[in-house]
């Protein structure tokens, strides 16, 4: 019989995960799975325990937010082993998940891990930790880990659409305002910089408007987003407009596609990678690992 191994967050969302842990078993039972379910108990517990264990599984499955996705990949890829997985979101947000049309009520998303319609993704490669979707600074990177969780738990996306336009408020661009230089593809953008984010995904906060339009998640690249601290009224009100239209051809916004970029500063920047604390550098390279991850998907 195959091996199963069920890694979950108890505690994402509003915890409703318990609710249907149940019927999410039996639909990897009733595929002909073993099943070893181990709900986590701290940070990195998932993520560690994947690493330990992952070929002793024929499939590798997390349930919980963008940070379990994070500890799924990180672990599986630690692991040196090449193990199909699948993903059961159960956040608030979940922007891979929606990047996938993965639905988010857990049965049918366990449906779609048996059905073995896999595709093989990319994951992003931050100095030398992985990222599922997204390594970005500035001041949206703060909104996903310092929004109030009760508040992730009533509004939903709209929480961090709120806090999002509650920041770009140019009061606040001091705060927020890094001095960098930026390396894509050879050339070289030194400037203030209000966000940057190299990204493999359609969504960050459930909004696609902070991503290029041509974006793809298999393609060997990092889609990139860097915008420049606007200086009067008028360039703030022009970097809105472009982020709302998602036409982002305006000088305060460079974005490229590459394989590798280095941002380089004075000051430590404080990074976020997967809506998680991701530490503070002054100086990072960014990659990416082609189809490092064979995910299950729905057709």
């Amino acid at each position: 019989m195959k091996k199963l191994l069920f890694v979950y967050n108890p505690h994402s969302g509003k915890g409703e995960i318990g609710q249907s842990l149940s019927d999410i078993v039996c639909t990897f039972t009733k595929a002909g799975y073993n099943v070893t379910v181990h709900p986590t108990s701290a940070a990195l517990d998932g993520q560690n325990f994947i690493t330990e264990c992952a070929g002793e599984y024929d499939m590798i499955v997390s349930s919980g937010g963008d940070g379990m996705l994070h500890e799924l990949f990180c672990g599986l890829i630690a692991s040196g082993k090449s193990v199909p997985c699948g993903y059961i979101p159960s956040g608030t947000v979940n922007d891979f998940a929606s990047s996938m049309k993965i639905p988010k009520e857990p049965v049918k998303a366990a449906e779609i891990v048996v059905a073995g319609n896999f595709r093989e993704i990319d994951a992003g490669v931050f100095g030398g930790n992985i990222f599922s979707y997204v390594a970005a600074f500035g001041m949206f990177t703060k909104v996903s880990y310092a929004t109030d969780q009760r508040m992730k738990n009533v509004l939903g996306a709209a929480a961090y659409l709120i806090e999002i336009l509650r920041s770009m408020d140019i009061k606040h661009f001091y705060e927020s305002t890094v001095h960098a230089k930026v390396i894509i593809n050879g050339e070289e953008y030194e400037d203030d910089f209000i966000f940057g984010m190299a990204g493999n995904t359609f969504s960050v906060g459930r909004l696609s408007n902070l991503v290029p339009n041509d974006a793809e998640m298999d393609d060997g690249l990092l889609d990139c987003m860097f915008i420049r601290t606007p200086k009067t009224i008028p360039d703030l009100e022009r970097i809105k407009i472009a982020l709302i239209n998602q036409s982002l051809d305006i000088p305060s916004i460079i974005t490229g596609k590459t394989d590798k970029l280095t941002v380089i500063s004075e000051k430590p920047i404080q990074w976020t990678l997967d809506g998680e604390n991701g530490g503070e550098t002054t100086n990072v390279d960014i990659g990416i690992r082609n189809r490092a991850i064979r995910i299950a998907v729905s057709e």
